[in-house]
C-alpha cells in the first residue's frame, strides 16, 4: 500500500514537471529537429545506465547485489521520488524497494546516501574542469567551486564517508548495524559517475549544437554547466527534482555560449527529456524485472 502511494505521488510530481514545460516543447518543435532531440535523449539514457552502475558499485559493499534487472527496478522506481518535494524520497524509496531483494533498510539507506555523495562530488569536479577549461575567464566567476570540490573529495575517503553516513543514519533515524563502504567500491562508483556526467554533458551539448556550432571547448563548457546546474538543483531540496533552480543555474552557466532565450530553451528541453526518460526507465525496469521473475517462476513450476 505504501509502495503504491509512493509511486502515485511521485508520478503526480513527474506529471506536473512535464506539464509545466509545455511551452518549451512548443518552442522546441520549431527550433530543434527530431535528430537533435533523439541524440540528446540517447546520451541522457546512457547517463542513466551509468548512474545505476554507480549505485550498484556501492551496493556491493557488505552484502550481495540483486541481479541487474532487479537493481534497475529498485533504483529507477526510487528515482521517481525526486519529483516529490523534500529531497529524501529517493533515499526512502531505495531503502524500501530494496527490501524485496534482500537489501536491509539500513544498507539501502547507507548506499543511497553514499551514491548521492559520490554523484555530488564527481559532479562538482566535472563542473570545475568543464567551466574552467571551456572558458578561461570563468575562474573569476566560479573560483569558489575549487575549495568545495576539494572538501567533497576528502569526504569520499572511506573513513570519513563512513562517519558521515553513520551521521546520516542517525538523522534519518534508521536503526541497525553499521554498514561500511570500501575504497574499491567508492572508486568504481566514482568512475561510473564520471561516465554519467560525460553522457549527460553530451546530452546537453547535442541541444546546444542544434542552436549554434560547437567546438570541443564549447562541449567542455556545456558539460561543466550541466553538472553545476544538476548539483545546484539537487541541493535545493524544496523543489521537485530541483525544478527552477537547475534551469536558472544552467542559463547562467551557459552565458558564454548562448543568449538567455536560447539557454533557457536548452534548459527546459533538457528538463522534459530527463523527466520522460526517468518515467520510461522506471517503467521498462519494472516490466523487465517482472517478466524475468514470471519466467523463472514458470521454469521452477515446470521442473
Amino acid at each position: 500500500m505504501l509502495d503504491a502511494a509512493f509511486l502515485v505521488v511521485a508520478l503526480a510530481g513527474l506529471g506536473w514537471a512535464l506539464a509545466s514545460q509545455a511551452g518549451a516543447l512548443r518552442s522546441a518543435w520549431h527550433r530543434l529537429d527530431a535528430g537533435d532531440v533523439l541524440a540528446a535523449a540517447g546520451w541522457a539514457a546512457l547517463g542513466l545506465v551509468a548512474q545505476l552502475v554507480s549505485w550498484r558499485a556501492l551496493l556491493a559493499s557488505a552484502g550481495p547485489v540483486p541481479s541487474f534487472a532487479d537493481s534497475a527496478d529498485v533504483y529507477f522506481r526510487a528515482q521517481l521520488g525526486k519529483y516529490v518535494p523534500g529531497g529524501v524520497w529517493t533515499v526512502v524509496g531505495q531503502a524500501r524497494f530494496g527490501g524485496a531483494h534482500g537489501v536491509s533498510r539500513t544498507r539501502g539507506t547507507v548506499v543511497a546516501l553514499g551514491a548521492l555523495a559520490v554523484l555530488l562530488v564527481v559532479g562538482g569536479a566535472v563542473a570545475v574542469v568543464g567551466l574552467l577549461a571551456g572558458s578561461p575567464g570563468a575562474v573569476t566567476r566560479w573560483w569558489w567551486l575549487l575549495p568545495l570540490v576539494a572538501l567533497g573529495a576528502t569526504a569520499l575517503a572511506p573513513p570519513v564517508l563512513d562517519r558521515l553516513l553513520a551521521l546520516g543514519l542517525r538523522v534519518l533515524r534508521r536503526p541497525g548495524d553499521a554498514v561500511e563502504v570500501h575504497g574499491g567500491q567508492v572508486a568504481r562508483s566514482a568512475g561510473a559517475a564520471l561516465a554519467m556526467w560525460v553522457a549527460f554533458g553530451l546530452h546537453a551539448t547535442a541541444l546546444v549544437a542544434a542552436l549554434r556550432p560547437v567546438t570541443a571547448a564549447d562541449a567542455l563548457l556545456t558539460t561543466g554547466a550541466f553538472a553545476l546546474a544538476w548539483v545546484v538543483g539537487l541541493l535545493v531540496v524544496v523543489a521537485p527534482a530541483g525544478a527552477g533552480a537547475r534551469e536558472a543555474a544552467l542559463v547562467v552557466a551557459l552565458g558564454p555560449l548562448l543568449d538567455r532565450p536560447d539557454a533557457l530553451l536548452v534548459a527546459l528541453v533538457s528538463r522534459v527529456l530527463m523527466a520522460v526518460l526517468d518515467a520510461a526507465a522506471a517503467g521498462v525496469a519494472a516490466g523487465t524485472a517482472g517478466a524475468l521473475r514470471r519466467r523463472a517462476g514458470r521454469r521452477t513450476a515446470g521442473a
